[in-house]
């Protein structure tokens, strides 16, 4: 083999980078558990971070240089702080911190690491259980991982494609942390919604609404589509993430979303969808594997077959394997 005229060298620098990624991952994991972006809240040098965090100077230093590389964590001289990045996303008190992205991150990497075993089995439990403290905040994590995702970016590209000048009230149909409805209710200033979700889910839901200031247009709703309706008289509805392929009961689900609605009532999808090939995207496979999707054309079908009337993708983002679709409740 010449192995200085190789076809496919481009693609496979690609694909030996791909395997490098978990490290740049774990650099931020191992910064938010350690408090290291806390102690940036001011410029400090590495001593002063090591000492605030209890850890070791010389690996503090290396973390730091890590993370300048990242762009959230500035450096002048002997001293580090956060950029206005960093700030952003690593901070608590920030509106948009992913502070609960990586702590349910932190959930799924054990998933990951036994991922020979569950494809060996089949068996989901035959991957190791992640550290004590963090299996117990499982939920906690997961909701604040949501509002994360859709404050940086996921929100804000739903509201770019969608037009709800027309629409009056809006059901948000498993919202967790209520984040959707709050960013098309900022930006639709007819628009009232209810989100809809497990008690528990709604108290973290109550806590997003009140920090935005959007306790006169939001309510709240308790309900489980395992045993409850979802309400009447919405012209509006929202399913981001829970219509997660074959096994997500994504019939019973979407009946109950017909009825919910008024006749002439949008229907709006968000999920994680294949393409028609069930070849990629890359985001959309992987999550496939953990949990489960549709391709396009199987989440158009299922919600055809509950009735629904003029579905169609209305925007594809192909770097986050997602899609958005709407449909009319005849």
């Amino acid at each position: 083999m010449d192995l200085l005229n190789l076809e496919d060298i481009g693609e496979a620098l690609e694909l030996l980078e791909t395997c490098w990624q978990f490290r740049a991952v774990r650099v931020l994991m191992a910064g938010h558990q350690l408090r290291v972006f806390e102690a940036l809240r001011t410029p400090q040098s590495v001593q002063q971070v090591a000492q605030k965090c209890s850890i070791d100077p010389k690996m503090t230093e290396r973390l730091l240089i890590a993370c300048c590389s990242l762009g959230i964590v500035q450096r002048e001289g002997n001293e580090f702080s956060l950029t206005n990045l960093g700030q952003n996303l690593l901070l608590p008190e920030s509106p948009r911190f992913i502070g609960g992205i990586l702590g349910h991150y932190e959930n799924l990497w054990w998933f990951w690491t036994g991922l020979t075993e569950v494809v060996k089995t089949g068996r989901r439990d035959a991957a190791p259980s992640p550290p004590k403290e963090f299996e117990e905040r499982w939920h906690e994590f997961w909701i604040w991982a949501m509002h994360g995702i859709a404050s940086n970016g996921v929100g804000q590209w739903i509201a770019e494609n969608l037009d709800l000048r027309d629409r009056s009230l809006l059901l948000d149909v498993g919202g967790g942390p209520g984040t959707y409805s709050v960013i098309l209710c900022q930006k639709f200033p007819n628009l009232k919604a209810v989100i809809w979700d497990l008690p528990r889910t709604l108290a973290i839901a109550e806590e997003v609404v009140k920090k935005f200031g959007m306790e006169e247009r939001i309510t709240l709703q308790s309900g489980d589509w395992n045993k409850d309706e979802f309400g009447s008289g919405y012209d509006c509805l929202l399913m981001s993430n829970i219509l997660h392929g074959h096994e997500s009961q994504a019939s019973m689900k979407l009946a109950k979303a017909f009825r919910a609605l008024e006749p002439g009532g949008l229907l709006i999808v968000h999920d994680f969808l294949l393409n028609d090939e069930k070849t990629g995207p890359l985001p959309a496979a992987l999550f496939n594997l953990m949990v489960g999707a549709y391709s396009v054309r199987e989440m158009l079908t299922v919600i055809e077959d509950a009735g629904f009337h003029d579905v169609r993708l209305v925007a594809y983002h192909s770097k986050r394997g997602a899609g958005l679709v709407t449909a009319v409740r005849p």
